[in-house]
């Protein structure tokens, strides 16, 4: 009897263990759902449309569609950038976007 007691799950600290997991794992969902994917267009006014230096495409995290231009900008000077989120209308630029963290 002693070999079976000894085997047993004591529940209230399994409990106790759950619990601090679902607080874990809600906190981190909280962090990331603070934040989202966004889409970073950079173009240059001064070279021609038609130019593979033209457009440049990046991704990011961010807050605010603000906050992920601000990370572009000292990557891109003298550019101009159109922030999308990344599930929106420019999707399919995700595969080739340049990674910024």
């Amino acid at each position: 009897m002693s070999q079976v007691a000894d085997t047993q799950i004591d529940l209230l600290t399994w409990a106790r263990e759950l619990d601090v997991e679902r607080e874990r794992i809600k906190a981190a969902n909280a962090v990331r759902a603070a934040r989202r994917g966004f889409i970073v267009i950079a173009t240059d006014p001064s070279v021609g449309v038609d130019s593979p230096e033209y457009r440049r495409v990046y991704a990011t995290e961010a807050r605010t569609p603000n906050q992920a231009a601000a990370k572009i900008r000292p990557l891109v000077s003298g550019r101009r950038l159109h922030t999308y989120l990344a599930t929106g209308k420019y999707k399919n630029e995700l595969a080739d976007a340049r990674w910024v963290a």
